[in-house]
């Protein structure tokens, strides 16, 4: 971090002059030169806050890199950022970014979209906390299932890297990586208390703790949420139902990191109760409850052997599990067979999951322009206690797990190991060669590579070609699903595969502006889908192949002030490689443009806009396509109010647009219908 501060430093001096010219010394009282020069530095200050986060990044390379020479497509997003435009929960903000796009499925929880690559569980986007992979959920592979509203007080920064990472992360990095990287001590520096309320019926306390006792730093968050949810209009659903989406929402998270010398300990634990919003089988009801529990624990060293060679290690444990009720048929209906089901038709489906892992890694300085990392991994997964409940549509919930069980008890272990090259070739030119080797006891091997070339052209101007090729391994939901009507799993399953080729050009316009425009190309094979079976049964299967094209260009600016404007658009053509059609449900282009007033450093205000396209059907489907729509959010931010009060207030959807995001077909003749205007206010003291 020292080697972090004196290069912003060194990169700020140059700037002073231009940053302390924005805020001119009027004339007037002693007191208010003082104010005006006050602000001064705090902006100064807040300056080298930025540089320091902004232009230093570690997910892309798993080392510390200058963003601009990390070989990949990475967007940054800091605390003040999250603050700045009224974040709620982290998906807020990932709506923001150039290739991403978030939807709504039929149980409530987001959809990440990256690059026309979308899936209900999101299982192609590898989401880590501090580094730590948080895929969990071995049945179906997501992370969200816990972390999708993940709370923004605890966050310092988010680094989201788009394009493969499966030669450095392994399974699940294979449309991108976010790192989600919380406070530490120092950040946080005692004890803050933040309150919030909203639209819904919306509560929220959040307590953060951070000090130092010596050598020993230790930094907490507890969390509590609670929320009736948006209850959004359905006109049809599975069973020609109207009626309102039923999203109410629990949560209560506790985090902490300590460290000691070379020693560290993170952890979290989170459990989140909700309501259906539509339920499993997308039909209306009220008598569905979702309960996810999960938590992990990681201990790590990390010890500089010599001053060119650093070691670290971490050994850690992660426990996943649910335990949902879902009311299948709401009461009194009555099948296409006959069968009424008095009661409605119920079904409880608990299920655990683990990961117990190592991994070792040396950071290898050969010479000023020349970096060696080499990885080993050793981690094994089990899934146990599965087990079905249900009421055959009246009467109490009993245990037919002896006979009809959904899945069962597996394990699966992972051997891994990784080796990234970077090479300076001289001042103007880089080069990052990677790859690694999966060994999957259940299903086989897997070799990822990985290739980047940056050229810095003309000065503070990069072209960047990358090449990096992923892999997303069959959940065990798709291995072994048994006796479900929808689908079978198939033990015949191979990984999903992914070839990313992307080529940018970066630059500063000047020391305040820069710009990207990345062109990719994805090519996927052996995507995993429901295929019908000899049988008529549908099962799992490596029937699907997608190729995506695309361009994404930002541009960022900070304004006299400390005010600040971005903007991003994509354009995207997914088409499935087989039937040579588009691929249903993806927006081919998608806008955002956001622009932060600093009127001083008491008083922000934030306004964003988010623009996406329409959105065609699959074929077959004949409802009509579902529109374009734009939305706008605002929000302010109070600081420093009596020394020790902050106040956020925000308006989200401040013009009421009525929208919603696509439901597949076949599934329910509504889409899913997403939030009105909303309000949330929330208010931070500072001990």
């Amino acid at each position: 971090m020292n080697k972090i501060t004196s290069l912003v430093s060194l990169a700020l001096l140059a700037n002073i002059n231009t940053t302390l010219a924005d805020y001119p010394v009027h004339q007037g009282s002693d007191n208010q030169s003082s104010r005006v020069q006050n602000q001064a530095i705090s902006a100064l200050e807040e300056e080298i806050l930025w540089l320091k986060e902004e232009t230093f990044v570690s997910t892309a390379t798993k080392t510390l890199e200058d963003i601009s020479k990390s070989g990949a497509t990475v967007s940054v997003i800091t605390a003040a950022d999250l603050k700045n435009m009224g974040a709620r929960n982290l998906m807020d903000a990932l709506k923001r970014i150039p290739g991403l796009g978030i939807s709504t499925n039929n149980v409530g929880m987001p959809s990440i979209e990256v690059r026309g690559v979308r899936t209900d569980y999101s299982e192609k986007v590898l989401f880590l906390i501090n580094g730590h992979a948080t895929n969990n959920n071995l049945v179906n592979g997501g992370a969200l299932s816990s972390y999708h509203n993940f709370i923004i007080d605890d966050i310092k920064r988010v680094e989201i890297v788009r394009g493969p990472g499966s030669a450095l992360y392994g399974a699940n990095a294979f449309v991108a990586v976010i790192n989600i990287i919380t406070k530490s001590s120092s950040d946080i520096n005692g004890t803050e208390v933040t309150l919030g309320t909203g639209s819904y019926k919306t509560k929220k306390l959040n307590i953060q703790f951070g000090n130092q006792f010596d050598q020993l730093e230790l930094a907490s968050n507890l969390n509590i949420y609670d929320t009736e949810g948006f209850k959004g209009d359905v006109e049809s659903d599975a069973i020609l139902q109207s009626g309102k989406t039923n999203f109410w929402h629990q949560r209560y998270d506790f985090g902490f990191n300590m460290n000691y010398d070379d020693l560290s300990l993170n952890g979290k634990y989170l459990k989140r109760q909700s309501g259906p919003y539509l339920g499993a089988n997308s039909a209306l009801n009220d008598d569905s409850e979702q309960e996810y529990i999960e938590y992990f624990l990681e201990f790590g060293y990390d010890h500089a052997i010599a001053s060119h060679v650093n070691f670290s290690t971490k050994l850690y444990l992660d426990h996943f599990q649910f335990d949902n009720l879902w009311e299948i048929f709401p009461e009194g209906f009555t099948d296409a067979g006959g069968t009424t089901y008095a009661e409605g038709l119920l079904l409880r489906s608990p299920i655990e999951h683990e990961k117990l892992g190592v991994e070792f890694q040396i950071d290898y300085q050969l010479s000023n322009q020349h970096k060696l990392l080499l990885g080993l991994m050793a981690e094994h997964q089990s899934q146990y206690n599965v087990e079905l409940w249900t009421n055959g549509g009246s009467g109490p919930l009993q245990n037919i797990s002896a006979v009809a069980n959904w899945n069962g008890s597996h394990n699966r272990d992972i051997h891994a190991f990784y080796a990234q090259d970077i090479w300076d070739a001289n001042d103007e030119l880089r080069v990052i060669l990677g790859a690694r080797y999966d060994h999957y006891d259940d299903f086989g091997d897997t070799l990822n590579p990985r290739a980047s070339l940056t050229w810095e052209m003309i000065e503070n101007y990069n072209l960047i070609a990358t090449y990096g090729s992923a892999f997303r391994a069959p959940t065990f939901g798709e291995l072994y699903n048994i006796n479900n009507p929808s689908i079978l799993g198939n033990p015949d399953v191979q990984p999903e595969e992914i070839e990313t080729y992307e080529l940018a050009i970066t630059g500063e316009i000047n020391k305040k502006t820069s710009f990207r425009v990345t062109g990719f190309h994805n090519n996927i094979t052996d995507l995993i889908d429901d295929t019908p079976s000899a049988a008529a049964v549908i099962v799992s299967g490596n029937v699907g192949k997608l190729k995506v094209y695309g361009i994404e260009a930002e541009l960022n600016s900070r304004l006299s002030g400390g005010s600040t404007f971005a903007i991003n658009g994509t354009f995207q053509n997914p088409k499935n490689d087989l039937t040579k059609e588009r691929a249903p449900n993806i927006s081919r282009q998608k806008f955002n443009a956001s622009f932060n007033y600093r009127h001083s450093r008491y008083l922000a205000a934030y306004a964003g806009l988010s623009h996406q396209g329409e959105l065609t059907r699959s074929s077959g489907d004949p409802r009509p396509k579902v529109s374009s729509h734009t939305t706008l959010d605002l929000a302010v931010n109070l600081k420093d109010i009596s020394d020790h009060w902050d106040i956020t207030a925000s308006i989200y959807n401040f013009f009421d647009k009525v929208y919603v995001d696509a439901s597949p077909f076949g599934v329910m003749n509504s889409d899913y219908p997403k939030p009105g205007r909303s309000f949330m206010l929330e208010a931070i003291y500072k001990l």
